[in-house]
């Protein structure tokens, strides 16, 4: 999140500006068209890169945002003002995709300021980010800090077979020790990143002027070689038999397809500490495999493939605020929620002289280190 923040996180605030503030309410207006500065971050201690998003709101659109700073300070300290990410550096991806006329016209669209901070947080710091935006007219500001990560997390795995969608498949199932913060309120977020990386090489014969194939003084051909690196990342969990994701509400696949009542999905997989106050409780979990690589393989066209495959399992710690934060978003992001039937949701705020929110979490990991796999055709 960290962490990049997802776009669907702002839309959210953008489009609802329904929001009730850590300590003042902000009352919805479809009326009002006075603009706003909204910051969004979701920051992660001990990365070395995490991002803070400005977006102009006037009444329930979004304006273009000209021209914005961004400070961090932490502890007091003014630690970094970087200059905003430019079109072209975050569109980067799609310029090869898109003629020029489009990729230009991609480029103009572009709303909004983002920013990325290099200063590595650490658990206690106190930090504040103050944001101006077009000469001045607009100053918001946010504070948070950060927390202190658990001290213990012991994670062990097997396949195990579990009932999806009428039939058994085998999934990875996960059984996650942990120690809750002592003798205080805590707030916790689990993610399991599964990272395939294949390194690639791609053999191509070498040819003469007329066209024809080189071979060397063995007679054997002359190839050259191409190397290259792919990625993909997965996030998917499977949460619904564990007590304490769901808030002692376990459900099981025939649940899940003929639910007669509204359940909200725990998406963001957050929790606090009720059901295991100042002891230690053992999560469990499931992620897909991912060990199909066959259509990957089919699509890179290389000639071998080396994958190593990375399962990083992360407990955050969170702020009460991020918590609730995080909370409404379930509710918000899901499809049984209903205005009509449940309590209305409210978006916590935590920034003064605008709207959104600031989050910062900081994280205890298990890093599995998964066999290398080598594919030669």
């Amino acid at each position: 999140m960290k962490t990049s923040i997802n776009l669907h996180l702002i839309i959210y605030i953008v489009a609802a500006t329904l929001l009730t503030a850590c300590e003042n309410e902000i009352p919805y207006n479809a009326g009002q068209r006075d603009p706003m500065l909204i910051m969004n971050a979701l920051l992660d201690a001990g990365r070395t890169e995490n991002f803070v998003y400005l977006h102009l709101n006037e009444g329930n659109k979004t304006c273009r945002l000209n021209e914005a700073t961004l400070t961090l300070y932490v502890n007091g300290n003014p630690m970094e003002s970087p200059q905003a990410i430019s079109p072209d550096e975050y569109y980067q991806s799609q310029k090869d995709q898109l003629d020029e006329k489009q990729y230009e016209a991609l480029l103009k669209s572009m709303r909004f300021k983002l920013f990325r901070l290099n200063t590595v947080l650490k658990p206690g710091d106190d930090i504040r980010l103050e944001a101006t935006a077009e000469g001045g007219k607009y100053h918001v500001r946010s504070h948070v800090t950060v927390p202190q990560p658990i001290q213990s997390l012991q994670v062990d795995t097997c396949t195990a077979l579990l009932r999806q969608w009428g039939s058994m498949k085998a999934y990875r199932q996960y059984r996650i020790t942990m120690q809750d913060i002592p003798n205080e309120k805590n707030y916790y977020r689990l993610e399991i990143v599964n990272s395939k990386e294949f390194q690639c090489s791609l053999l191509t014969n070498c040819r003469d002027e007329n066209g024809n194939f080189i071979v060397d003084e063995n007679d054997r051909y002359v190839y050259t070689t191409t190397y290259d690196t792919v990625r993909y990342t997965y996030t998917n969990l499977i949460n619904r038999e564990d007590v304490i994701l769901t808030d002692g509400h376990v459900t099981n696949s025939d649940d899940d397809e003929n639910a007669m009542f509204p359940n909200i999905e725990n998406k963001y997989n957050i929790f606090n500490d009720n059901r295991l106050s100042n002891s230690s409780a053992t999560l469990k979990v499931y992620t897909p495999l991912y060990d199909d690589n066959y259509d990957i393989l089919l699509s890179l066209n290389y000639t071998s493939c080396l994958l190593k495959h990375t399962i990083t399992v992360r407990l955050l710690s969170l702020p009460e605020s991020y918590y609730r934060y995080l909370k409404a978003l379930n509710c918000m992001d899901d499809d049984d929620y209903d205005e009509a039937l449940m309590e209305p949701v409210n978006l916590p705020s935590n920034v003064e002289g605008g709207l959104g929110f600031v989050g910062v979490s900081s994280a205890a990991q298990y890093i599995i280190e998964m066999p290398d796999k080598q594919w030669k055709w």
